[in-house]
C-alpha cells in the first residue's frame, strides 16, 4: 500500500507557484512540522467564540483582508488557492486559516491549524525584523518553552513577505480570568511577568515613556471631541491634567508597550506574554498601568465583575511592591482609561457615550492622584 506521500506530488515543486507564495508555503509547512515546543501548547484549548476562519484552497478568498500594504496575505491567498499549503504527516487537508486580529493597513494575526498544531502566521506593512530580534533575545535570555515565565518561540520569518511565524500559547487570557471569576489569578501572573523581567538587561526597542504618550494624548483627545462634544470637554481637561503632572522617570527597562490583560497568557504554570510589536525601552509603570487600566475597565463596564476587577488589582499591587512608583503608575493608568474611553464608540449601541465618560472619570481620578 502506497504512502499518502507517494501518492500525492509535492505541492512545493509546482511550475505554477510564485516565489512568494513559495516562500509563505515553506515557511508555515516549516513551522507546523516542529514538534512542539512550549509547554503551553499542549494545554487543552478552552471554550471561546473563533472569529471568521478561512480554510485555504477551499472557498473563496474573501474572508482573508485584501491589504495591499502586506504582500503576505496575497502570498497565502495563492497559496491556499493553489492548495499548496499541506503538511505531510498532518492530515490530507489543506492548512485552515483563522483571522484573530487586523488592523487594515498595519497588521494581521492568523491561527493557522492543521493536524491538532496550530502556529500564530504575523503579518505587516512594516518591517518585522525589530520584533523578531526580540524574540530570539528573549529566548536566549530564557524565556523559552522550559521556563515559567516565557514569550512564545520564534519559528520563522520572512523579510521580503513581512511576516513572523510563531508558537501558540495555550490557555485563557487575564482578561478571560477577571471574567470568569479568577481576578486574583490574573493578578499573581501579571505581577510575576513584571518581576521576571524588570531586571532583564536589554536595550531593544525605542524609547516609550510618558512624553511619548503625551504625544499620542492629542489624537485621543480629537477622536473624543469629533464623536461627542461633552466627552471632548472631559478629555481636554484631563489631558491638561496630565501635562500638569508628567511622571519624573527612572531607570528605562524593556517594556510590551501594550501590556492589557488579553496579552497575558495563563500557561498553568506561569505567564506567557503573546503580540510585542510595540516593545521598547521605558518604565515598567508604563506596562503596570496598561494592565490595571486594561483590568479596572472591566470593573467599570460590568458591575458584576467589580470585585474580581479589584482582587486583581490588588494582587498585582501585592505582589510587585517595591517594584512600582505610585504617582507614575497612576498617570500611566490614566492615559490608558482615556485611550480605552476612546474607542467605545467602536461598539453597535447607546450606551458607549456612558462607558466612555465612566473611564473619563476614573482617568481624571487618578490623573489626581498623580500629584
Amino acid at each position: 500500500m502506497s504512502s499518502s506521500n507517494e501518492t500525492q506530488p509535492d505541492p512545493l515543486n509546482r511550475p505554477d507557484l510564485t516565489r512568494s507564495t513559495l516562500l509563505i508555503t515553506s515557511l508555515l509547512v516549516a513551522s507546523l512540522s516542529q514538534p512542539i515546543i512550549a509547554k503551553g501548547e499542549i494545554k487543552p484549548s478552552i471554550p471561546y467564540v473563533r472569529k471568521k476562519a478561512w480554510p485555504g484552497g477551499v472557498k473563496a478568498t474573501d474572508d482573508l483582508p485584501d491589504d495591499p500594504a502586506m504582500p503576505a496575505l496575497a502570498a497565502i491567498r495563492a497559496a491556499g488557492l493553489a492548495g499548496a499549503i499541506r503538511v505531510p504527516g498532518l492530515g490530507d487537508g489543506p492548512v485552515e486559516f483563522l483571522l484573530r486580529g487586523y488592523t487594515p493597513g498595519s497588521r494581521a494575526t492568523f491561527e493557522a491549524r492543521a493536524g491538532g498544531r496550530r502556529v500564530a502566521v504575523k503579518v505587516y506593512a512594516e518591517d518585522p525584523a525589530p520584533e523578531a530580534a526580540l524574540y530570539e533575545a528573549l529566548a536566549a535570555a530564557g524565556l523559552g518553552g522550559e521556563s515559567d515565565v516565557r514569550v512564545p518561540p520564534l519559528l520563522a520569518w520572512e523579510r521580503d513577505l513581512r511576516v513572523l511565524v510563531i508558537g501558540w500559547l495555550e490557555g485563557p487570557t487575564a482578561r478571560d480570568l477577571v471574567r470568569s471569576g479568577q481576578g486574583r489569578r490574573a493578578g499573581e501572573l501579571a505581577a510575576s511577568w513584571l518581576q521576571r523581567t524588570a531586571s532583564l538587561p536589554m536595550k531593544l526597542g525605542p524609547r516609550l515613556g510618558a512624553t511619548d504618550v503625551m504625544d499620542r494624548v492629542c489624537t485621543w483627545v480629537a477622536a473624543l471631541t469629533a464623536s461627542d462634544p461633552a466627552l471632548g470637554t472631559a478629555a481636554v481637561a484631563l489631558a491638561e491634567s496630565l501635562a500638569r503632572t508628567l511622571p519624573k522617570e527612572g531607570i528605562s527597562r524593556l517594556v510590551h508597550g501594550t501590556l492589557y490583560a488579553r496579552h497575558i497568557i495563563d500557561l498553568g504554570d506561569g505567564p506567557g506574554v503573546i503580540d510585542w510589536q510595540r516593545f521598547g525601552q521605558g518604565p515598567v509603570e508604563l506596562d503596570a498601568g496598561t494592565f490595571l487600566g486594561t483590568v479596572s475597565r472591566i470593573g467599570l463596564l460590568d458591575k458584576t465583575r467589580e470585585t474580581e476587577a479589584l482582587q486583581a488589582e490588588e494582587t498585582f499591587l501585592a505582589g510587585t511592591a517595591g517594584l512600582l512608583d505610585g504617582r507614575s503608575l497612576a498617570w500611566h493608568q490614566a492615559a490608558v482609561l482615556l485611550r480605552l474611553a476612546g474607542k467605545q464608540n467602536r461598539r453597535d449601541d447607546d450606551r458607549w457615550r456612558e462607558r466612555a465618560h465612566a473611564l473619563l472619570r476614573e482617568a481624571a481620578l487618578l490623573a489626581e492622584a498623580a500629584r
